[in-house]
C-alpha cells in the first residue's frame, strides 16, 4: 500500500496492489499479482549518469560483510570461481506480474515534458527478468528554444535491469514545407535525440529551420549560439529550466508558455484533481482563457468539456480503445 520505489538519479513512483507466491519456496515457486502505480516521474537526467565509466573489473572487496557478499551473490556479481567456497547459487522464482498505470506517468528533463500510461507483465524468473508490453504516450511536447512541438507518438518500457528505455517523436512542418522529424530514443539515463526531415537535410540545417525558419547560412552570430545552446540541452550539458522549477514549486503536473504564429504569449496549465480527473486552463496574451475538464469514467469511455470566458462551452463522450 503505497510502498515507495525510486532511484533518486531517474524516478520516483508509489506502488500498490498485492503480490503471492504460489510453489514450493525450495525452488519452482511464481511469484505472481498485479502492481498498480501511481503518480510517477522519470527525469531524464540534464547529464548523463555514466561520466565516470562502469565500474572496471577485479574490485576487491577487504574484509567484506557476510551480509553483503550475501546481497552480491543474490544479485549475480560474483564471479563463479570467486562464490564457489559459498553456499551455491540462490533459489530461482517464476514471475507473472502485471504493473498497471492508465496515466500520470511522466518523462521530463532535456526539454521533454510527456504524460505516457499503459502496461507491462513482467515474465520469466528472478535470474532473467522478461519485461513485455510498454507505457504509450497520451500528451506530451519537447521545447527548443521557445519552440513547443507537439509528441505525436511513444512509448516507454523496461529492460532487463529496470532501467526505463523510452522512444518519443515529434513532427512539425517549417514554412518552407520541410517536415521535421525529432526523436528521442534510448535508455532514460542517456537517450540519444536524433532530426531528421523530408526532403532530406543535415541535422544542423534540420535545426537550424525549425528554429529560425531560414537555412544556417543566413542566421546571425546570436542564433547560432542559440542553436549550440539547444544541441547542448539536448545532448545532456543543459539545466533545468524556470518553467519546469515554477511547475515543481507550484505543484502542478502540466505548465507552459506557448507563442503563436504571431509572437504572442500564452499559458497553459494542467494537473490531474483526482485520479482519474484532469484539467487544463489556457490564457492568451489578450486575457482570453479556456479550461477544459477530462474524466476518464472507465479505462476506454473519457467525458471531456470546456467553457471559455465568452460563453463557449463543450462537452463530448469518447470511446478509445488501444488494440
Amino acid at each position: 500500500n503505497r510502498l515507495v520505489v525510486e532511484d533518486p538519479r531517474l524516478y520516483r513512483t508509489t506502488a500498490n496492489g498485492r503480490v503471492t507466491l504460489s510453489g514450493p519456496l525450495a525452488g519452482g515457486a511464481v511469484i505472481g499479482g498485479t502492481i498498480i502505480l501511481g503518480e510517477t516521474e522519470v527525469r531524464v537526467p540534464s547529464t548523463g549518469l555514466g561520466a565516470t565509466g562502469p565500474i572496471p573489473d577485479g574490485l576487491v572487496h577487504v574484509n567484506e560483510p557476510a551480509d553483503v557478499r550475501r546481497t552480491r551473490a543474490r544479485a549475480d556479481l560474483i564471479e563463479e570461481d570467486e562464490a564457489a567456497g559459498g553456499s551455491g547459487p540462490g533459489v530461482v522464482y517464476g514471475l507473472d506480474l502485471t504493473i498497471l498505470a492508465q496515466d500520470q506517468i511522466f518523462i521530463r528533463g532535456r526539454g521533454l515534458d510527456a504524460e505516457l500510461g499503459g502496461e507491462l507483465t513482467l515474465a520469466g524468473t528472478t535470474a532473467n527478468v522478461i519485461p513485455t508490453g510498454r507505457f504509450e504516450l497520451i500528451r506530451g511536447r519537447i521545447d527548443l528554444l521557445g519552440q513547443r512541438i507537439t509528441l505525436t507518438e511513444g512509448y516507454v518500457t523496461l529492460a532487463g535491469d529496470f532501467t526505463p528505455t523510452i522512444r518519443l517523436v515529434a513532427r512539425t512542418e517549417t514554412e518552407d514545407d520541410v517536415t521535421v522529424v525529432i526523436i528521442v530514443e534510448g535508455e532514460a539515463t542517456e537517450p540519444d535525440i536524433t532530426f531528421s526531415s523530408e526532403p532530406q537535410l543535415p541535422e544542423d540545417e534540420v535545426l537550424s529551420r525549425l528554429l529560425f525558419g531560414r537555412s544556417i547560412d543566413n542566421i546571425s552570430a546570436l542564433q547560432a549560439a542559440q542553436l549550440a545552446n539547444a544541441v547542448a540541452t539536448l545532448s545532456g550539458r543543459g539545466g533545468v529550466g524556470i518553467i519546469d522549477n515554477l511547475r515543481e514549486t507550484t505543484g502542478l503536473d502540466d505548465l507552459d508558455v506557448t507563442t503563436d504564429e504571431e509572437g504572442n504569449v500564452g499559458l497553459q496549465a494542467g494537473a490531474y484533481l483526482s485520479e482519474n480527473v484532469y484539467s487544463s486552463v489556457n490564457v492568451d496574451s489578450e486575457g482570453e482563457a479556456e479550461i477544459n475538464l477530462n474524466l476518464d469514467v472507465t479505462e476506454s469511455i473519457t467525458v471531456r468539456g470546456g467553457a471559455s470566458n465568452d460563453g463557449e462551452t463543450s462537452l463530448g463522450v469518447f470511446f478509445e480503445r488501444d488494440y
